[in-house]
């Protein structure tokens, strides 16, 4: 009979202890608002991925049903380096990632934030080589 009260906490016991601070890859329960899955528009299948290993983030984009990850580690963006992209709207970013080379970056917004681009329904913006616009948290295939 005692064990009882055990055995239902255990689900959640195993649910926390796959949030802890180990690498993460897309689709694992994180913290880290920029790790997961994202696509331009909710309903669409994800279009990149962002995932963490031995402490570095990098994308995967998914091409023709494929996940091609991108050899080269996204740089996590001082708040200078934010300044950079959002001159005056800097301090609306919670966190950003970026390509050293160029080319590619995502941005998480603090509560609240009202950039101009931003969707209402979305806490994130991107930036890919052939712009930049509003993208979506989505579940990881």
């Amino acid at each position: 009979m005692r064990t009882l009260p055990f055995m239902l906490l255990l689900p959640g016991l195993l649910l926390l202890s796959a949030c802890g601070d180990r690498d993460n890859a897309a689709g694992m329960f994180s913290s880290d608002p920029l790790l997961g899955c994202f696509a331009t528009h909710p309903r669409k299948p994800a279009e990149f991925r962002i995932e963490q290993q031995q402490g570095q983030y990098f994308v995967s984009f998914n091409r023709d049903e494929q996940w091609q990850r991108d050899a080269t580690p996204l740089q996590l963006s001082s708040r200078a380096d934010i300044a950079r992209f959002f001159k005056d709207d800097a301090d609306q970013i919670d966190k950003a990632l970026v390509r050293p080379t160029g080319g590619f970056g995502i941005f998480h917004f603090n509560p609240g934030a009202t950039l101009k681009g931003k969707d209402k329904d979305s806490d994130y913006m991107a930036l890919v080589l052939i712009g930049a616009g509003p993208v979506f948290q989505v579940t990881c295939p």
